[in-house]
C-alpha cells in the first residue's frame, strides 16, 4: 500500500473523519484530502502527528512494514 492508502485506510478503521484527523493535525480538511488523494505529502512531523493520532509507525504509514503495531 501507499502513504496515501494506508492513511486512508486507517483514519476509516479508527473511525475518524477528515476533519477530525485534520483538527488532530491542525490542519484543514481539504489537506488530508490532497493527501489521501496522493496529490500532497505530508512533512515528517505531520506524520509523526498522524502516527501518534493512529497509535502506528512511521514505517507502517509509509508501507515499510504490514504491522500495524510495530514502533
Amino acid at each position: 500500500m501507499t502513504l496515501a492508502s494506508n492513511i486512508a485506510v486507517t483514519r476509516k478503521a479508527k473511525n475518524l473523519s477528515q476533519e477530525e484527523l485534520a483538527e488532530m493535525v491542525n490542519v484543514n480538511q481539504a489537506f488530508i484530502s490532497q493527501v489521501e488523494r496522493g496529490l500532497r505529502i505530508p512533512t515528517v512531523a505531520m506524520l509523526e502527528q498522524i502516527a501518534d493520532v493512529f497509535d502506528c509507525s512511521l514505517d507502517y504509514l509509509v508501507g515499510r512494514t504490514k504491522n500495524h503495531a510495530e514502533k
